[in-house]
């Protein structure tokens, strides 16, 4: 699905960038253009990033024995 319609930029590519890495809406901003025209996608594409970054901790964390 589309989040940033200005600058085509789908969910898929947010979670890939948080896979690669990125942590902020700053560099989200800097790598895909997301939220750099008229900002109408910032608040979903915020939303995205926070829940990647929530699946890929818990994801990265050990399970309790």
């Amino acid at each position: 699905m589309y989040v940033c319609l200005c600058n085509a930029v789908t969910e898929r590519q947010i979670r890939e960038a948080v896979d690669e890495g990125v942590r902020s809406m700053r560099a989200l901003r800097q790598q895909l253009g997301v939220a750099s025209c008229c900002g109408r996608c910032a608040p979903y594409a915020r939303q995205v990033l926070e829940e990647t970054r929530a699946c890929t901790a818990s994801a990265a964390q050990p399970a309790a024995a």
